[in-house]
C-alpha cells in the first residue's frame, strides 16, 4: 500500500529514479495500483544518463525537487484479483504523468499491474513491455535476450533465468500476452549499420578498441557500403554482421522493436520517415555513421 512519505521507483524514462508521495487523491487512506497521487522527485539520473532499457541517451524531462502528478504501478503489499490469483510485486513503483493524465515517459522498464487497464490506465499499459495479465505465476516475469533476440523468463527473488515457461504456467494467457506485446502501437522494427570514428561518443567497439578514423573516413567507408547494397551485391543485415560498429551485429543489426523518443532524435527521425524495407541515406549521430533499414 502506497501512503504519506512512502517512497517509490520511478520506471519510466521522464527522468526522475526515486519519489516521495507527498498526497493522495480522492481522499484515499491508502493508494493502490492504478491510484493517482502527487509526489516529489527525490532522486533524478544526470543530465545525459540513459535509462535502463532505453536505446541512446535520454533527456531528462524533471528534475530533483519537481512537484509531480504520478500513478501507482506496482506495490509490496499482495494484491488479490477477483478470479481469486493472488500478486505480488518487488517494490513500490509508479509512472509520471501530466495534470491532464498523459504519461510524461515515453517509456516504462518493467512489469506493471493489469489494473491499470480498467482504471483507465491503458496508455501506460501500453508503454511496458511486462505487464502482470501474462499468465505467469507469481515473481516470474518475461525479458528479452539482447544477444538472442529472444524472450526469457525470469525469477525475481531467485534470479533464475530460462528459456522454458515456469510450472504453474497458464499457456493460453501467456500465449495472448505474447502475441499483445509483439503488436504494440507507435513502435517500428529497424536495423543499421554503424561505423564509428574518432568523433564518436564512444571510439570503440567489438571490433577495435581504440577507433582512430575521421569522421570524413567514417562516412567514405558507409557510403562504399551503401553502393554495395544498392547494387544487390549484399544486404544491410549480412553486412552488418562483420562490419558493424554496434554489438547489434550479431543480430544482423536489428534493433528490434521502438518507439519515439527511445533513439536518438537524428536516427528517430530518419527511421520513422522510412517504409518497411526501404534503406536510409547516410545518417549522422553522436554514435558515429549510419545506414538504417526499417524491417517492420
Amino acid at each position: 500500500m502506497i501512503q504519506l512519505k512512502t517512497m517509490l521507483n520511478c520506471i519510466d524514462n521522464s527522468g526522475a529514479t526515486i519519489v516521495e508521495c507527498i498526497a493522495k487523491l480522492r481522499m484515499k487512506k491508502h493508494a493502490k495500483v492504478g491510484d493517482r497521487i502527487i509526489v516529489v522527485v527525490q532522486k533524478a539520473r544526470s543530465m545525459g544518463e540513459s535509462s535502463p532499457g532505453a536505446g541512446g541517451i535520454t533527456t531528462n524531462k524533471v528534475r530533483r525537487g519537481d512537484i509531480r502528478h504520478a500513478v501507482v504501478v506496482r506495490t509490496l503489499k499482495k494484491l488479490q484479483r477477483k478470479d481469486g490469483m493472488v500478486v505480488r510485486f518487488d517494490d513500490n513503483a509508479c509512472a509520471l504523468i501530466g495534470k491532464g493524465g498523459e504519461p510524461i515517459g515515453t517509456k516504462i522498464n518493467g512489469v506493471v499491474g493489469s489494473e491499470l487497464r480498467d482504471k483507465k490506465w491503458s496508455k501506460i499499459l501500453s508503454l511496458a513491455p511486462l505487464h502482470s495479465d501474462s499468465g505467469l505465476p507469481p515473481l516470474w516475469e518475461v525479458r528479452h535476450s539482447n544477444s538472442k533476440n529472444l524472450p526469457y523468463f525470469f525469477n525475481t527473488e531467485t534470479k533464475e533465468s530460462r528459456w522454458e515457461a515456469p510450472e504453474g504456467v497458464d499457456l493460453d494467457r501467456l500465449k495472448a500476452y505474447m502475441a499483445e506485446s509483439a503488436r504494440k502501437p507507435g513502435k517500428i522494427r529497424a536495423a543499421h549499420l554503424l561505423v564509428k570514428h574518432r568523433g564518436s561518443r564512444r571510439p570503440s567497439s567489438w571490433k577495435e578498441q581504440n577507433i582512430t578514423r575521421s569522421k570524413e573516413e567514417a562516412i567514405h567507408i558507409l557510403r562504399d557500403y551503401e553502393r554495395r547494397i544498392q547494387s544487390g551485391e549484399v544486404s544491410l543485415g549480412d553486412l552488418a554482421v562483420t562490419e558493424s560498429d554496434c554489438s547489434s551485429a550479431k543480430k544482423n543489426g536489428d534493433l528490434g522493436f521502438f518507439g519515439k523518443g527511445e533513439m536518438q532524435r537524428e536516427f528517430e527521425e530518419v527511421a520513422f520517415g522510412l517504409e518497411p524495407g526501404q534503406i536510409s541515406n547516410v545518417v549522422d549521430t553522436a554514435s558515429g555513421i549510419h545506414l538504417i533499414q526499417r524491417l517492420e
